[in-house]
């Protein structure tokens, strides 16, 4: 007999998320948030919501509702909210894409290929040139058939 784990949403306290977190994953359960790296800072993606990867069949859910942070399950009716597989997936698809991106701009060098991803030229691709302060970058950018320097805040600049 196989059992099978589905995963599904739950309501999280107000800015309770890492407590949630922690202490679902202190009771051995199956835990995923959602977070992304915006401006070097940390952000969950799903703010007041966590995935739990649950079997039905074999594990015990009444600890979970009175889990530190935990406010419910999310129902539609009557009806636990299930997440299909293949989304959780995409979404830790989506998460360790950014993450590869964000690369230390300190650790850029000279004719690194970069993306800009704020203003007038987001999502344009540049290459760097040079660092003109701790928080700028100067950024050479095709336009028109000619490369011009661009002076961009760093943080506006995730490498490719």
């Amino acid at each position: 007999m196989t059992f099978m784990k589905s995963w599904y949403l739950l309501k999280i306290k107000p800015n309770q998320e890492a407590i949630a977190l922690q202490n679902l994953q202190n009771q051995d359960y199956d835990t995923y948030c959602p977070n992304a790296f915006i401006n070097n800072k940390k952000i969950t993606l799903f703010p007041g919501y966590l995935f739990i990867n649950l079997d039905n069949e074999k594990q015990n859910w009444l600890p979970i509702r009175s889990t530190k942070g935990v406010l419910n399950f999310v129902k539609f009716g009557l009806n636990f909210a299930k997440v299909p597989n293949n989304i959780i997936q995409l979404i830790k698809k989506n998460e360790q894409n950014s993450l590869n991106k964000l690369i230390n701009l300190d650790n850029f060098k000279p004719g690194d290929k970069v993306q800009i991803t704020e203003g007038i030229f987001k999502n344009c691709n540049a290459i760097f040139k040079s660092f003109k302060s701790s928080d700028r970058v100067i950024l050479l950018i095709n336009l028109l058939g000619q490369e011009h320097m661009l002076n961009t805040e760093k943080k506006s600049v995730i490498g490719l």
